[in-house]
């Protein structure tokens, strides 16, 4: 049967082809070259074994793939778009936005292979030693190390000594178990209506913890000296705060997926001028920086994520740093971004739902919002990205006031004014150092990945109170109920402590009694003449005796010597010399 084609519809077939197989070329091109461009993407800090951990993620890497319809879609679909009314319609499929960005409704495929990154596959793990930890003060003592415990106990000390305060000084021991009495105090008080502290202390409401490590005066007085630090402590506030981010930057490799965000507005106002950056898949907190100094939003970025230049990963970003220039910017170093653009970035003359292209920066408009993503990988799916990372930094923030260690502040100390900024700040080190000491423990091969906050925190503040505990053991001043306390605390058995209790308590109501074999001479010592007693001769006394010590044999006069009956040294009768009858 013959038929006539028409040439323009060949024409068009034939471009259609061509155009599906130039596509499908640049994105074998992309794929061939993966593996080339892998190590230079690569984190040189990140661990490079392979991870195997049980951790509960956030998210898992098949959540954020685009599946091959959707994939297929956005590769060859151009989106629909419509002008507004009364504007002029753009025939072309090219629109320009305020600041003079041009954005395409098709994908050039060949511009946007060079932009795109590669899908970020780093999984977060611990380095060095939290790779191995098995408990929680091994985590939590990487993040809050033996220099910043020195630099406390410095602080403490100093407030002492400058009030002259009779209080005896405090050591790391007494330091460290009262750091663990503040995260018990986190622990036992996060109900919604606390009564005071210092029900904590008492036999009916309390615990015994806290009544067999130090008392309530001792624990408030500590608290006392960092609320009222001397001016000259701000370098040392510093250093503490720099040193607890060293550490935590130090000890975790992040996965490739980052946030980037500041704090929102809550009930602990002196804490919103901080900015975080988390690992969107963990809620490790990788970075802060303090916003009370007007810094540029493009250079507070960078000192942010400046150890994860040019490793490829993936930065969510918050509203204060979504704009298409800072995009740009971390383009450049390497990384992806995601963010919900400001006004300037979008196009001109456009409304409903589709996708913008221009070159590896691609514009999703949605029916209530729009998301742009810059150098993302055209196989993630960008909304769900968007939609599991984008509240990371106010998860963390949560996870730091449940159970937060300012509910150990005496009611003295219960107003802000009066409590001081450095013991807010330092209350808010020690929720972060917990919680990422918490995400250690559970990534760490020899850790519990299903452990919960909570007991992570109790474990953590029996762990510090331990040597105060064993030292108030040994001492004899401590009382028996106390120290059975202790036992009972510390796991160990408490026999022997009963013992010795109930021989002291049978010797103390019975009556003394001397044997008699330090009654009677001892064997070949024969009694001499008179000898002058040794301590009157030091008064030049001239008092001969005949009496002597039954101990030491040396003699005694009547003034230095006791005697005693046969009857109060408990010798019966049988038992009496036969001179002596």
């Amino acid at each position: 049967i013959d038929c006539v084609l028409d040439e323009q519809l060949l024409s068009n077939i034939k471009s259609s082809e061509n155009e599906l197989e130039e596509v499908q070329d640049m994105e074998l091109k992309s794929t061939a070259q993966a593996d080339d461009d892998l190590h230079a993407y690569s984190d040189p800090l990140q661990e490079t074994a392979d991870v195997v951990s049980n951790f509960p993620w956030l998210f898992k890497d098949e959540d954020i793939l685009l599946s091959e319809e959707q994939l297929s879609e956005a590769l060859l679909r151009p989106a629909k778009m419509r002008g507004k009314r009364g504007r002029p319609s753009s025939n072309s499929g090219s629109y320009t936005s305020r600041n003079g960005v041009s954005w395409s409704l098709e994908r050039n495929a060949q511009t946007a292979a060079n932009e795109e990154l590669l899908l970020p596959t780093q999984q977060a793990c611990g380095k060095g030693p939290a790779r191995n930890a098995s408990n929680a003060i091994e985590c939590w003592i990487l993040l809050f190390d033996d220099e910043m415990m020195r630099l406390l106990l410095g602080l403490v000390n100093e407030h002492q000594r400058q009030h002259r305060s009779k209080n005896r000084p405090v050591d790391l021991t007494e330091l460290r178990a009262w750091l663990g009495l503040t995260y018990l105090c986190g622990v036992f008080r996060n109900a919604q209506y606390n009564g005071p502290l210092e029900e904590l202390w008492t036999l009916e409401l309390g615990n015994a913890v806290f009544r067999a490590s130090m008392t309530l005066v001792r624990f408030e007085f500590i608290t006392q000296c960092l609320s009222k630090l001397p001016e000259n402590s701000c370098n040392v506030q510093q250093r503490l705060w720099q040193k607890l981010l060293i550490n935590c930057r130090s000890y975790y490799g992040a996965s490739g997926w980052l946030c980037v965000d500041e704090l929102p507005p809550s009930q602990h106002e002196e804490h919103t001028h901080l900015t975080l950056c988390c690992d969107a898949k963990t809620m490790y907190m990788t970075n802060a920086l303090d916003n009370s100094r007007e810094i540029p939003q493009t250079k507070k970025l960078m000192h942010l994520i400046c150890d994860y230049k040019t490793t490829g990963r993936n930065i969510t970003l918050g509203k204060s740093f979504a704009s298409l220039s800072i995009c740009e910017q971390l383009l450049n170093c390497q990384l992806s971004s995601i963010c919900t653009p400001q006004a300037a970035d979008y196009p001109k003359y456009r409304s409903g739902t589709g996708m913008l292209h221009c070159g590896g920066k691609r514009l999703i408009q949605q029916s209530d919002f729009t998301l742009l993503s810059c150098g993302l990988s055209t196989v993630a799916n960008s909304l769900q990205i968007q939609q599991h990372t984008k509240q990371v930094c106010a998860q963390f923030y949560d996870l730091c006031y449940r159970y937060s260690t300012d509910k150990a502040l005496p009611q003295s100390l219960s107003s802000r004014t009066s409590a001081g900024q450095f013991l807010d700040l330092f209350y808010f080190m020690l929720n972060v150092a917990s919680v990422n000491a918490w995400i250690l423990l559970r990534l760490s091969s020899k850790g519990d990945a299903n452990m919960e906050q909570r007991d992570f925190q109790r474990q953590l503040g029996l762990f510090l109170m331990q040597q105060l505990l064993q030292r108030r053991l040994q001492r004899r001043s401590t009382t028996l109920a106390i120290r059975l306390q202790i036992c009972e605390i510390l796991g160990l058995s408490s026999q022997r402590l009963l013992s010795e209790a109930s021989s002291a308590a049978r010797l103390s109501q019975n009556v003394g009694a001397t044997s008699l074999s330090h009654v009677a001479l001892p064997h070949n010592v024969a009694l001499g003449g008179r000898r002058r007693c040794r301590p009157c001769t030091l008064t030049k006394r001239e008092s001969k005796v005949r009496s002597r010590c039954q101990q030491c044999l040396e003699h005694r006069c009547v003034n230095h010597l006791i005697a005693r009956c046969f009857e109060c040294t408990g010798i019966s009768q049988l038992e009496l010399p036969i001179n002596s009858m």
